[in-house]
């Protein structure tokens, strides 16, 4: 993958990351269940509350993917348009872990392209 195609996606992929979060927060906000903004101490509880969060995630993000589908790329528009909003949907629930590795990814990218500049000079 290229490294403007990386930049693409992650141009596409960052502002529906944010948006998934923030709706996140404020359903979680909205929800009677305080517990869902809570950690909890009993590991069976606070894995329950995980799950539940990563599904909300899912949704929010998939509902994200699906509302700003018009200002997303031609390409992808043309493509199969349910498929899409899955996907992106998924990508844009990763949260931080999923940053991270994209971060990890971009630079290590970053550096070969250096690597590679480099060794054509000499």
């Amino acid at each position: 993958m290229e490294s403007e195609s990386i930049t693409s996606f992650v141009t596409l992929i960052l502002p529906l990351s944010v948006a998934t979060e923030r709706l996140v927060e404020i359903i979680k906000g909205l929800l009677p269940y305080s517990w869902l903004s809570e950690k909890q101490t009993e590991p069976a509880r606070e894995r329950q509350r995980k799950t539940r969060l990563q599904l909300m995630a899912v949704v929010a993000g998939m509902a994200t993917a699906w509302l700003s589908s018009s200002y997303v790329s031609t390409d992808l528009q043309e493509a199969n348009h349910s498929f899409h909003v899955i996907v992106l949907g998924l990508l844009a629930s990763g949260g931080s872990g999923f940053w991270n590795s994209v971060s990890t990814y971009t630079l290590d990218l970053k550096n070969s392209q250096k690597k590679l500049m480099a060794s054509k000079e000499t």
